[in-house]
């Protein structure tokens, strides 16, 4: 079963931690460990739960967010820090020279998020139990963008992504999205053209392409990935198999 990265949330808006929790479910290796409405219960929580992920607002009743950047280097130096903003990105940028974190800007939205997400996966490859190689490029990973079969543009984040599959009856490739729906992609898509777009994905038979996000254990002819795909037949050729356990690597 895949390792999951333990977040933990400072900040006194309530509405805003909710919506966050809300947000942060799409992903099935991050969970919230535990939420802290002010910098006192912030320490105390960083020894106590050790996350791999912090998201900390800048403005909170008992002090200053990127004051406490140098506690959290102390006491959790291989925590990743992202920032909760309502300043300007120039004013924020400015504000970060020098400190090791990620920002997001309040309101927080989804694709930013998400590359806040991707940003923090690739600073921990090579660092965490599961990993996945030759993650540390990008390439045009933010947003899946696809041409539907109705030759209509369809923008997909990864996190809605499970797998890809080849329907040989209808000749074409589908996405299965995480709401339990199927897109159809163009015909003449082909599987390099999905596997150029996000180094997450990756091929496990002639006609399925996996997100690894998802991958929680690989079988002789089959994979099962985290819900809400778990139930969902992925199978994995030979001639892919060991790409695939290499690409998924037990340190």
């Amino acid at each position: 079963m895949g390792i999951k990265s333990k977040v933990l949330i400072i900040d006194d808006d309530v509405k805003t931690v909710e919506k966050l929790k809300e947000m942060l479910s799409d992903y099935p290796d991050l969970y919230v460990a535990a939420h802290a409405p002010s910098l006192a219960e912030g320490e105390r929580l960083l020894s106590e739960v050790e996350p791999d992920l912090l998201f900390l607002d800048i403005e909170l009743p008992d002090g200053n967010g990127l004051e406490f950047i140098d506690t959290v280097m102390r006491v959790c130096s291989n925590t990743y820090i992202v920032v909760f903003t309502g300043y300007y990105k120039d004013y924020s940028e400015r504000a970060f020279s020098g400190k090791e974190a990620d920002y997001l800007l309040k309101p927080i939205n989804v694709y930013e998020l998400d590359k806040s997400v991707q940003r923090y996966r690739r600073a921990i490859t090579g660092k965490r139990t599961h990993v996945l190689k030759g993650s540390s490029e990008p390439g045009l990973g933010d947003v899946f963008t696809a041409t539907t079969v109705t030759n209509e543009m369809r923008i997909m984040r990864p996190a809605e992504i499970g797998y890809f599959r080849y329907s040989t009856r209808r000749k074409v490739w589908e996405v299965a999205l995480s709401d339990h729906s199927f897109v159809q992609l163009k015909k003449g898509t082909s599987a390099a053209d999905i596997l150029a777009y996000n180094p997450q994905f990756v091929q496990t038979h002639q006609s399925y392409i996996v997100n690894m996000r998802y991958l929680t254990l690989i079988g002789v002819t089959q994979c099962t990935l985290y819900p809400p795909f778990n139930d969902d037949e992925v199978l994995v050729g030979r001639r892919f198999s060991r790409e695939l356990k290499t690409r998924f690597t037990l340190i």
